[in-house]
């Protein structure tokens, strides 16, 4: 579990801070977080500058993404990953939707994109089901 990069993309902090502290409990190391999409996406273009500042710890392997966001929500963060996972090199990671949204149509539309790989629900999280999501995200790599 510590070789996995991890990048949480959610505007709330306690939110963030609880995915945090269960992705700690279950070994993983490498965790950026980013309160809203347009930050995260900035963060993944600039790729050629993190490549080398954080050396075998970007790209991330998994973003765990909520979709309820300001500026750039978690839909148009999937558009626009879309459009740059080719140009960089991000084929191998995949989205976990992380998010508080139950509605059947929220999940259909985020599983669409063939790098979606999980839809979780906020508060329904433990830290087994976690370690299990984990293991099979790595494992898809």
């Amino acid at each position: 579990m510590k070789n996995i990069n991890v990048l949480i993309v959610d505007d709330s902090e306690l939110d963030r801070y609880i995915l945090r502290r269960q992705l700690t409990g279950l070994g993983v190391e490498h965790i950026v977080e980013k309160d809203d999409g347009s930050s995260a996406l900035d963060y993944l273009k600039d790729y050629d500058r993190n490549y080398q500042l954080f050396p075998g710890k970007f790209p991330p392997i998994i973003i765990f993404l909520d979709i309820n966001m300001p500026k750039v929500n978690g839909f148009d963060f999937l558009d626009e990953f879309a459009k740059i996972r080719r140009q960089f090199d991000f084929r191998s990671c995949v989205v976990a939707m992380y998010s508080s949204s139950e509605r059947t149509e929220d999940k259909e539309r985020a599983l669409k994109y063939e790098f979606v790989s999980r839809y979780l629900v906020k508060g329904e999280i433990t830290e087994s089901y976690l370690d299990e999501t984990l293991q099979a995200l790595n494992k898809s790599n």
